[in-house]
């Protein structure tokens, strides 16, 4: 019999992605949880977006922090030697992971693993020689990834074909990039609610969504666009019913999420800094909910290259600080996208 072991914690992502990697070979998935962990129903979130049956499922608390505690409850599940064990030890706090490593060394069939956040890769761990890296293989769905960390969601149908985004783009183009020069008139030849004011807003969502989805070679289970969030855990009552947060465009991109804000002006004549600022602090507050991997950016067709240097510094200053990546602008967004892109997902 081949058990997989996972230690559960507040970020399900490694044990998630681990699971999948390996689940067509596994017979039980043993879960190391802890009461705070439960009661956020993480493992029940794992295991309900994974398909693992309630028939594979082992789980038991175990100790964040006292040693002897953790090896005495494992000790008590009666694990035969003859079985093979997986064991992840990504997740959990240190002593956890000390205390699994310490008494699944005693089964000869034993391999341990490691998970790191953010990465392409796992690897496995050795004693005596150097851990080897593995390359995932099974690729994450937005669906799947907001379903592990417990958010519910809704997005908008796609409004514009590719072809109608990219029209539209010729004549905002003509326009100078000019909010009020927007060719609301040629939606009318598509047959697209021209009278929307926010009309502009959808198209440049969606001309970001089609940009990305090209040039990445995304399915349409990888990204999405018109992201509505709502908790997991709060039934939608009514149609009015509010949501927590919106996401423009959210993509995931070899297994890491990645959220844009879309902005197709900041400002008339200049770029409004403090506007600016607002949407930045914003889209960090969003991001804290996709957990340590997630990555932020803002995409604009506003000019941002000709800002003052002392606006300059203290822009450079507050990305830092909220941990959003970068902001495309027009520029980056009209030249060398595909090395712009690529720099953004490395």
């Amino acid at each position: 019999m081949i058990i997989l072991v996972s230690i559960v914690s507040e970020q399900t992502l490694p044990n998630y992605l681990f699971i999948r990697e390996f689940q067509g070979k596994i017979d039980k998935f043993l879960f190391l949880s802890t009461p705070q962990m439960e009661q956020h129903g993480k493992t029940s979130l794992i295991c309900d977006t994974s398909g693992i049956v309630k028939e594979q499922r082992i789980k038991t608390s175990i100790s964040e922090d006292i040693l002897n505690q953790s090896v005495e409850k494992l000790s008590k599940l009666n694990l035969s030697p003859d079985n093979q064990y997986l064991v992840n030890l990504t997740g959990g706090t240190k002593m956890m992971a000390i205390a699994v490593w310490k008494f699944f060394s005693q089964f000869p069939h034993t391999r341990f693993f490691y998970v790191p956040i953010g990465k392409r890769v796992y690897y496995e761990l050795f004693e005596g020689k150097p851990s080897q890296p593995f390359e995932f293989t099974y690729q994450l769905s937005v669906q799947e990834y907001l379903n592990i960390y417990g958010i519910r969601y809704e997005h908008d149908p796609l409004l514009f074909s590719e072809e109608q985004v990219n029209d539209v783009f010729k004549d905002v183009k003509a326009g100078r990039f000019d909010l009020e020069k927007f060719p609301k008139s040629k939606l009318k030849k598509f047959g697209l609610p021209a009278t929307n004011k926010q009309i502009h807003t959808k198209w440049f969502e969606e001309y970001v969504y089609y940009l990305i989805r090209k040039e990445l070679n995304i399915n349409e289970k990888g990204i999405i666009t018109g992201v509505k969030l709502f908790a997991i855990n709060e039934e939608k009552k009514n149609d009015q019913y509010p949501n927590d947060n919106e996401v423009d465009v959210l993509f995931i991109f070899q297994n890491r999420p990645y959220l844009i804000e879309c902005k197709f002006s900041i400002g008339k004549e200049k770029v409004n800094y403090q506007a600016l600022g607002n949407h930045i602090y914003k889209l960090a507050t969003i991001n804290k909910r996709f957990g340590l991997s997630a990555q932020a950016s803002i995409f604009t067709l506003s000019d941002i290259s000709n800002i003052p240097e002392n606006a300059r510094i203290a822009l450079e200053r507050r990305l830092a600080i909220t941990g959003i990546r970068e902001i495309f602008d027009r520029n980056a967004l009209l030249h060398n996208f595909s090395e712009n892109i690529i720099s953004l997902i490395k």
